[in-house]
């Protein structure tokens, strides 16, 4: 047990405790010390002098916690000891601190723990193990990166050999079959695998063959999931405005030059309007429908207005961490949309409506009018077929609403959440053309899927600049 345990001590005297990539840290008046990191700041005040000295040797990546604590044990005692490591355990929660694995100036990887603090698994693992379908790799800046949608942590990975180590982790394996397989010291191998077990990137073989809740989730479910909120990561999230000073905010499209026509539509009078049925009754009332009888350009117009319509527009001024500041375009519509940016623009995809055309379509929200953009295709069939196989129906829809994104002006404002942000807002839209819909006594039913590519081919607008992300279908009740 001695032995052991003094392995494991040797092994965790490899990773020397250091400052998250990209951290900076400046002195703050007399006893102070200021940590910044990618336009995030955090700052100590009122340091004892041990701690202070103790802190600012983080930079060198040279020490280990337990060497910093003898630092600040040997100017100050215990009091110096715990005062350290109350702020040592601060600054790794707040996502400033990392666990870089060294040996002879050699540096191999840096461990990251994003949210709380580490605590590492030293337990011998006697399993055979691999990679767990959740991990992967990506390249940041000129270092790869591991990482985990499964669990709080990410390593950058420096030298070759810890590369070729993940490689040989598709398939079961042991510590004792990779010490044979690389030309790497054995210390450093266990501390690596220590590192993989810790931040839960590796998988066991199942001793009993029973269910668990990883086998529902996909990977890039999990990892959406995970990198969309907060509590397991610690990356920028939010209106962050990284792109100040650097792409100037796009304003929303006032419609499509080259439209093949223009339909203006009818403004609905008032008093139709004031007719409307109880909110509650037609939340009561609304249902998907599936089978329609053509569909009336009057009914729809209504629709599109009560729903779709732009209202209007105006300049609000922003800043971000960094004091940058810009003036950006906000709208209003009848329908909510995070932070008014009303990155949604509608297309419709027309098979059977009275007074319109078969053809693809944009509702241009601003002037309430239609511009038809391609007449009926090989591209509408598809954009049909793919409506009519979505809902399980035996014919196809009089007309399928497309919603789609104009990804520039969200992820210019919002970082790591935008397209999540994006998915909310088309429910919002599907509620709203509901309850409308019921009260107009239109047949209605959102889709849960459509083609990304056929939609592509009709707005002749590549997947990175505007693409579908809902889909809806119309039509007059059978």
């Amino acid at each position: 047990m001695e032995n052991n345990t003094a392995k494991k001590s040797t092994e965790l005297n490899l990773l020397k405790l250091s400052l998250k990539q990209d951290t900076r840290i400046e002195v703050k008046g007399q006893d102070g010390l200021l940590f910044s990191n990618k336009g995030n700041f955090f700052v100590i005040e009122n340091l004892r002098p041990s701690t202070c000295t103790a802190l600012k040797l983080l930079e060198n990546n040279k020490y280990t916690k337990t060497e910093l604590g003898s630092i600040a044990f040997e100017q100050e005692g215990y009091n110096g000891l715990n005062y350290l490591n109350l702020h040592l355990d601060r600054l790794e929660k707040a996502g400033y601190l990392a666990y870089t694995l060294m040996d002879n100036n050699t540096v191999f990887c840096s461990y990251e723990q994003m949210t709380g603090a580490t605590g590492f698994c030293t337990d011998q693992i006697s399993q055979q193990f691999r990679l767990s379908k959740f991990a992967f790799i990506r390249r940041e800046g000129a270092h790869f990166l591991l990482e985990s949608a499964l669990g709080q942590a990410r390593i950058i990975i420096y030298d070759q050999r810890i590369l070729g180590l993940v490689s040989l982790l598709s398939t079961f394996t042991t510590k004792g079959a990779l010490i044979g397989e690389q030309h790497i010291n054995t210390s450093i191998l266990e501390t690596f695998i220590t590192l993989l077990h810790t931040g839960e990137f590796l998988e066991f073989e199942p001793v009993v063959n029973m269910p668990s809740p990883e086998e529902l989730w996909s990977f890039h479910d999990l990892l959406f999931h995970t990198r969309t909120r907060y509590g397991r990561q610690n990356y920028n999230l939010g209106a962050t405005y990284r792109f100040i000073n650097r792409i100037p905010p796009k304003k929303a499209s006032r419609g499509e030059a080259g439209a093949l026509a223009e339909i203006y539509l009818s403004v609905p009078d008032p008093k139709e309007i004031y007719l409307s049925e109880s909110l509650d009754h037609c939340m009561g009332q609304r249902h998907s429908t599936r089978a329609f009888k053509g569909l009336d350009l009057q009914l729809l117009s209504m629709l599109l207005y009560r729903c779709l319509r732009i209202k209007g527009s105006q300049p609000y001024a922003v800043a971000n961490a960094a004091g940058n500041t810009e003036e950006i375009e906000t709208l209003s519509a009848p329908y909510p949309s995070g932070g008014s940016m009303y990155e949604l623009t509608f297309y419709i995809t027309v098979y059977e409506c009275e007074g319109l055309e078969p053809g693809f379509y944009q509702y241009n929200a601003f002037e309430h009018k239609l511009c038809l953009l391609q007449r009926k295709n090989k591209d509408t069939d598809t954009m049909m077929w793919y409506a009519r196989a979505c809902t399980g129906s035996e014919h196809l829809p009089p007309a399928v609403i497309t919603f789609a994104a104009d990804f520039e002006r969200m992820f210019w404002k919002y970082e790591n959440m935008a397209y999540a942000a994006i998915l909310k807002n088309v429910g919002v839209v599907f509620q709203t053309l509901y309850l409308v819909a019921t009260d107009l006594g239109l047949g209605a039913c959102a889709i849960g899927n459509g083609n990304i590519e056929t939609f592509g081919r009709l707005t002749k607008k590549t997947v990175l600049q505007e693409s579908s992300v809902g889909e809806f279908i119309l039509g007059n009740h059978q």
